[in-house]
């Protein structure tokens, strides 16, 4: 048997139980209603045969025959590198000075005195 069985069994109950928790929380389902037993077991059941039938899509196309082959580092130059390219006109110059903060102590014009 290919797949993982076990798995698909253990994933399939908790989908199944949580969804019929979920559907019970919401009101779409009563307390007493046989699905919520019904949904679990469904939910086993469905995990077997996905489990079972996995992985899905192998088996109808042939693995490639080789590798493609691996990229290349460019060739090595012996010139230096380039220089950036020199300042434009375009550049933003900051005209605006940094201000520094108030000493420790000192009040600000903005701020009324505190008494």
């Amino acid at each position: 048997m290919k797949g993982r069985p076990f798995l698909g069994v253990i994933s399939g109950f908790f989908f199944g139980l949580f969804g019929a928790v979920t559907l019970f929380l919401f009101g779409v389902i009563p307390l007493d209603s046989h699905l919520i037993w019904i949904l679990p077991i469904l939910g086993i059941v469905l995990g077997l045969f996905m489990a079972t039938w996995a992985p899905f899509g192998s088996g109808t196309t042939d693995p490639p025959e080789s590798a493609p082959p691996a990229a290349s580092a460019p060739p090595a130059t012996d010139s230096p590198p380039t220089a950036p390219p020199e300042s434009t006109d375009d550049t933003i110059v900051d005209e605006d000075p940094p201000v520094e903060p108030p000493a420790a102590g000192s009040q600000s014009a903005e701020e009324p005195p505190v008494h």
